[in-house]
């Protein structure tokens, strides 16, 4: 009855747990729900509909930032004239949009096929159409999208537009005259289609257009718009041109210009120069290596330039040397270093750093931007590095923050309360077992190995516990002294050494276990208290290497434990080749994978061999015991690594980590074995049980027992006086 007992108790502790588990990770997730917005460090949801509102609603501002609401120099005064005061037209985006309920429709005919929306805005969508169809000349707003259309020459005439778009509808051609009467037009649409090349007089009617977009087609050579004198917003992205021989024509009125996702390797001194008035010019994710030092020598407005994701290592100071109004610049995903000679020119508000490595920044140089007030890195800690830039990117990892080590509440408690739990637990089995000695030496010599093994996370979470309490409300001006101190290798090698050596204990249990239990007529004593010291010395040993390797290997760059999180354990899960992720990989997807499964595949054969003979060779009680006790242990940390090793392989196939999982993991899954380890071990063994929950408890049952026994006695002497004469 003892090891059902243990079992039943086992299985509601583990139950207990997971319950735990769960509701941990829902605290994790905050207290709003999916699809808010969060602002003043977590206390406080928005609906979407409330951000950018122009309506300060957070104590931080944030849900008004420039930079979130995409509305930056020249994109301000864009969104504000096209996006806002035409907000209707873009109702035509919504899938599932019911038109027939705007009741205030002007158009007094138009085609079965479409949809009246919004006063003068008719909607053709997804109606198989192979021509424009008859359309009112009451129609200001035309929209037809995912279509299969093929233009005439005539397909417009008649009409008085002031917006036309034309989406996804598979067009290939343009005839030269389309859009010749649309002299009223302000806004066409072309995005998404098929088109490789404009007649050179195609837009020379509509002379009042102010916006267009020819993104996501086949262009290879740019159309002639120079004549639209009043064009302001050009999106030609998504494309295939290379401006190679070619430049803009005189757009006086030009103020955006987006020519991402191309071709483009070069940038020559007369490329742009004939756009006097441009504000905002976006090139990135071409494949531009070099750019001309007097690239923008006339393009002196210019106040946003975002070059991210090209190949360039070089940049010549001199390029922003007639720039004197540029405000912000997006660097990140170049090959450029971030130094003194590029950045004296820059008096910029805003820069975007996101994917340049810490070693290619030279942050001293950006700490004396005067101007600067909003950066963004590929790391929240390198924030740490300008604490003078209060308006700082990312924010967070998930774990800490700029502002404290562990960001949340639920992270703090958790952190102590696995600390608690896993330093008290363990001390009172080291204490157990040197006062209890009735049960296999091998068995007590190995848990009190893997109860100090346990204890060192213990310690570990402490620390951290410490640091955060220290650096509370100021991490951001103590973060990068912490993650390259020694200190914070030194706990992320106690941290890895205690997990290494725990799983290489219970799998070297799992093999003697198999090998004394399993297969009992081979020989196979049990091993001696010598045999067992130097197998558990030898575990120590390799535990304690693999975990000092990446601080000999790494040395000579950040910290490897602190590289990517102030909480000094490499996991590593938020990118698929950080610094160290042969190391991270080998830990997690090679060793402790081939542990799990070894243990997993030698209980299972263990279990399957004991309810195979164990009729023919009955099992010691203490055996019995210790399986139920050790098949806890091992499932305890199945349950911990598992989730781990899971999500490392989710990471190398390219999908994202949340910042709510990662730490999750690190504060409450990976100390879990070593916290609930402890309780397997007093609640499970009954012997051990009585000695850690009261030493009278068995006096007092074995009185009772007695007292039992002595009043049945008593009463069957008292109904059968016989038996005392006898």
């Amino acid at each position: 009855m003892g090891h059902k007992r243990s079992i039943l108790i086992g299985g509601g502790l583990l139950f207990i747990v997971l319950l735990v588990s769960a509701f941990t990770f829902y605290m994790s997730l905050g207290p709003c729900p999916s699809g808010t917005f969060v602002c003043d460090n977590g206390v406080k949801c928005l609906p979407q509909r409330r951000i950018c509102d122009k309506r300060v609603d957070c104590n931080d501002e944030s849900d008004e930032d420039p930079v979130e609401c995409g509305m930056w120099h020249g994109s301000q005064a864009i969104v504000k004239k096209i996006v806002i005061m035409d907000y209707a037209q873009n109702n035509d985006s919504l899938e599932g949009t019911a038109y027939d309920s705007y009741l205030d429709c002007d158009i007094s005919s138009y085609p079965d096929s479409c949809d009246c929306g919004h006063r003068d805005l008719i909607i053709c969508r997804r109606n198989n159409m192979k021509v424009i169809p008859k359309i009112s000349s009451e129609v200001r707003r035309l929209t037809v999208m995912e279509n299969d259309i093929t233009l005439e020459e005539d397909a417009f005439r008649g009409l008085n537009l002031t917006m036309l778009k034309l989406k996804k509808s598979n067009i290939s051609y343009i005839p030269e005259t389309t859009f010749s009467h649309l002299y009223r037009l302000r806004s066409l649409s072309l995005a998404f289609n098929k088109i490789k090349r404009l007649p050179a007089r195609v837009f020379d009617g509509p002379n009042l257009m102010e916006w267009l977009f020819i993104n996501s087609n086949k262009l290879t050579r740019l159309p002639n718009i120079g004549h639209l004198t009043r064009l302001e917003w050009l999106n030609i992205s998504d494309n295939l041109l290379t401006l190679e021989n070619e430049h803009f024509e005189m757009m006086e009125s030009l103020i955006e210009l987006f020519l991402d996702n191309n071709q483009i390797e070069r940038v020559y001194p007369n490329t742009f120069s004939m756009l006097v008035r441009l504000q905002l010019l976006s090139i990135c994710y071409n494949q531009i290596n070099f750019i001309h030092p007097r690239a923008f020598e006339n393009v002196r407005e210019l106040k946003e330039l975002r070059l991210t994701g090209n190949p360039l290592s070089i940049l010549s100071p001199d390029t922003f040397q007639a720039t004197a109004q540029l405000d912000a610049i997006y660097l990140g995903g170049t090959n450029l270093t971030i130094q003194s000679t590029l950045l004296k020119q820059l008096n910029v508000s805003y820069l975007n750093l996101i994917g340049i490595d810490f070693s290619r920044i030279d942050f001293t140089s950006i700490a004396e931007i005067d101007k600067l007030k909003y950066i963004v890195y590929d790391k929240f800690y390198f924030c740490s590095m300008t604490p003078n830039i209060r308006k700082c990117k990312p924010t967070t990892d998930g774990v800490s923050s700029l502002e404290d080590l562990l960001t949340k509440p639920v992270l703090r408690y958790s952190t102590w309360m696995m600390a608690c739990l896993t330093m008290l637990g363990n001390i009172l089995v080291l204490w157990g077992r040197f006062i209890y000695r009735d049960e296999n030496r091998t068995v007590t010599i190995v848990i009190r190995n893997l109860a100090m093994s346990d204890i060192l996370m213990g310690f570990y979470l402490i620390v951290i516990g410490i640091q955060d309490y220290r650096f509370r409300n100021r991490y951001h001006e103590f973060a990068m002294e912490w993650i390259t101190s020694w200190n914070c290798a030194a706990v992320g090698v106690l941290a890895v050494t205690s997990s290494e050596v725990s799983m290489l204990i219970l799998a070297f249990m799992s093999l003697e276990r198999f090998m004394l239990i399993a297969d009992p007529f081979r020989g196979h004593g049990r091993l001696t208290s010598k045999s067992i010291g130097v197998a558990l010395s030898s575990i120590w040993i390799f535990g304690g290497i693999i975990a000092t390797a990446p601080v000999i290997f790494w040395r000579s760059s950040t910290m490897f434990y602190g590289t990517y999180s102030g909480t000094c354990y490499p996991l590593h899960i938020q990118e698929r080749y950080p610094l160290g992720w042969e190391y991270s990989a080998f830990m997690f997807l090679g060793l402790n994978l081939f542990l799990l499964v070894m243990i997993a595949i030698l209980y299972s054969s263990l279990l399957f061999s004991i309810w195979r003979t164990r009729r023919r060779t009955p099992l010691p009680l203490l055996d019995y015991e210790f399986i139920v006790r050790f098949f806890f242990i091992v499932l305890t940390d199945f349950l911990c690594w598992a989730p781990i090793i899971a999500t490392k392989v989710w990471v190398f196939f390219s999908f994202n980590i949340s910042d709510d999982t990662y730490a999750w993991l690190v504060v409450f899954i990976l100390p879990l074995n070593s916290a609930v380890n402890p309780l397997l071990y007093t609640f499970t063994t009954p012997k051990y049980r009585n000695q850690i929950l009261g030493r009278n408890w068995k006096k007092f049952t074995w009185s009772r027992k007695n007292t039992t026994s002595v009043t049945a006695t008593a009463t069957a002497t008292a109904s059968n006086p016989s038996n005392q004469t006898g």
